[in-house]
């Protein structure tokens, strides 16, 4: 029943109850007016009580019923359940338990506070730092590229590790890439520098290593051909301009210590096999991706001893000191296989078989990724490793 229907049926019964009371007086009132021959007290008097239980009944009825109509208003105010039965309402006993799956281990928790970032373990407590600039100018905290030669697919990412950026003062990005190609895009060129952390100026001789050595590479590749690259002339000549920056700065080339490691790579067969040069002085590493585990496998750089009870990170050769140390060979790389060149922020956590970060890698990398997701997997979350961290990896995609 709707409010306007509560309310009419409450007003008609007031009408009624007033009607039959106005009859009830003026009977009462022409019944004592009227004389009686007989028992004319007990007939008023009876009279007048009727007039009184009318009007009593006519105000109680009047009350309840505005008293009904008021409750009648507020269950109409109050929403009623639907009469439509809703799909799927049935409702069956509690299922039997079922035995579940054994999970599997994760490769990575991430941070609650950056869920693009990897993090392996408990993390590493600087991670969570505030980043902090260094006093002077530098190059920045993050680069990133991605692009196409010919066949092959190129991501590349540095990032400042979080025991450079957190300190104080805070220090630069010691780390350097470069990537290029020939004049015909027949060859994919990539340098990796790191410079060490012991000289004051190994932002700038890492900065000076990569662009020379790509520069170098092409030059020598227009010269002398894909097979005629040379390591010694290459890392020769690369370590005159970066003694040159040094007596510009003039400081010693101690100041300006790095190690690097190069590679071009030539592009495929009619098989779709391609073929890499890869050489390198210093301990940043060179790693092929192996589908069948999956794995990155070490195949170029300085390996560390990692046998010994504390791995050292003394490196034998550095430039622009000793460049007849730098040695090279080639390698060779199947349809959908990688190569990744690497600094010992992502080296050394590649190479360490107690943890899995390798295997994540090997996961996320087995083909090619956006940019920022690379970069932020380059920024990477895991105990001890503090160091500064750059990726150059070249998916081979097969016959251009």
């Amino acid at each position: 029943m709707s409010r306007d229907d509560s309310r009419r049926d409450g007003l008609m019964d007031g009408r009624l109850r007033a009607v039959l009371f106005v009859a009830v007086v003026i009977g009462a009132f022409i019944e004592v007016s009227t004389p009686h021959r007989r028992y004319g007290p007990l007939v008023d008097v009876f009279a007048l009580a009727a007039v009184g239980v009318v009007g009593a009944a006519a105000v109680l009825g009047s009350e309840s019923a505005a008293t009904l109509a008021r409750q009648r208003d507020r269950l109409a105010q109050e929403p009623q359940p639907s009469t439509t039965v809703p799909i799927c309402r049935y409702v069956t006993g509690p299922a039997a338990p079922q035995s579940q799956p054994p999970r599997p281990r994760p490769f990575l928790r991430e941070r609650p506070t950056d869920l693009s970032v990897p993090r392996f373990g408990d993390g590493a407590r600087a991670q969570g730092y505030p980043w902090l600039l260094p006093e002077r100018t530098v190059q920045n905290g993050i680069a990133a590229d991605e692009a196409t030669v010919g066949a092959f697919t190129i991501r590349a990412a540095s990032v400042i590790g979080p025991g450079h950026r957190c300190g104080q003062p805070a220090e630069p990005r010691q780390d350097s890439y470069r990537i290029g190609r020939s004049r015909d895009s027949r060859y994919a060129i990539v340098a990796v520098a790191d410079g060490l952390s012991s000289a004051a100026w190994s932002d700038a001789g890492a900065t000076t290593a990569s662009s020379q050595a790509v520069t170098l590479l092409r030059e020598q590749i227009e010269a002398v051909g894909f097979g005629g690259l040379d390591v010694k002339e290459l890392y020769g000549r690369i370590a005159e301009s970066i003694a040159a920056h040094a007596a510009g700065r003039g400081v010693g080339t101690s100041h300006v210590a790095t190690v690097l490691i190069t590679a071009v790579l030539a592009e495929p067969d009619i098989n779709g096999v391609a073929e890499a040069w890869v050489a390198w002085l210093g301990d940043s590493s060179a790693w092929t991706l192996d589908l069948r585990g999956p794995l990155w496998r070490f195949c170029a750089g300085e390996a560390k001893d990692r046998a010994a009870a504390v791995v050292s990170n003394e490196v034998a050769g550095r430039l622009p000191d000793t460049p007849q140390l730098a040695r090279g060979h080639y390698v060779t790389l199947a349809p959908g296989a990688a190569l990744a060149l690497v600094t010992d922020g992502i080296g050394d956590a590649w190479a360490e078989p107690a943890g899995n970060v390798n295997e994540y890698f090997a996961n996320a990398w087995r083909s090619p990724v956006p940019a920022t997701r690379f970069t932020a997997d380059v920024g990477f979350d895991a105990p001890q490793c503090l160091d500064d961290r750059t990726a150059v990896v070249v998916w081979n995609g097969g016959r251009a």
